[in-house]
């Protein structure tokens, strides 16, 4: 029986760092496609700043160092707030459908930065639906790792089999179907609705 319901916070609940090439592209005179080149490319340095053992200011001061972008860290970091401040459309109230059947406990599970985290934690009061919040900082693994989840079950004291999660990356879905856990690919509101509705869950 489904006791925990485990949600992805970035592209699925708000808009995260994939969303950032946009808002830069016009600032940088940069094709978004080159942005999301260069985040790809210094992808390893960000898996550091999720995993805690960077800095906001340490990464962006290095990515920039890197990049040679024309634009200051403080208006790097003050995009990135901006990205943060989108709402994904629907979700919440979707997640709020589930809260609602006071059959659930509901898991935030975000691979995130601390300096973000405390951003979104301030001007986002609908996260307070969630009973339990954890983060890659915290965690010091991120999704790619199946420890991750290994790790928030055992804080949780939750079963695998009693455990739906939900993400936009499939490849996160498998490494949580790789110990038990029944995943939901994430598309749209819509179809997170009709996904649960099939699941018996709202």
């Amino acid at each position: 029986m489904i006791k925990y319901i485990i949600s992805d916070l970035s592209e699925v609940i708000i808009q995260g760092f994939m969303g950032i090439g946009k808002e830069l592209s016009p600032i940088l005179s940069i094709p978004e496609k080159e942005i999301e080149l260069e985040k790809t490319k210094n992808f390893p340095l960000f898996i550091k700043l999720m995993e805690g053992h960077l800095s906001e200011d340490e990464y962006v001061n290095e990515f920039l160092s890197i990049t040679k972008w024309n634009i200051s860290a403080e208006d790097f970091k003050n995009t990135m707030r901006k990205v943060l401040n989108k709402k994904i459309p629907g979700t919440i109230e979707v997640l709020k459908k589930v809260k609602n059947t006071n059959r659930y406990k509901l898991i935030l599970l975000s691979d995130n930065v601390k300096e973000w985290i405390e951003y979104v934690l301030k001007t986002n009061n609908d996260l307070k639906i969630f009973d339990y919040m954890f983060f890659s900082y915290e965690l010091e693994s991120i999704k790619e790792d199946s420890i991750t989840f290994v790790k928030v079950l055992d804080k949780i004291n939750a079963k695998p089999e009693e455990t739906i999660f939900i993400d936009d990356l499939i490849t996160n879905i498998n490494v949580a179907e790789s110990v038990g856990i029944q995943g939901i690919q994430f598309i749209n509101a819509k179809k997170l609705e009709e996904d649960l509705i099939n699941k018996n869950i709202i």
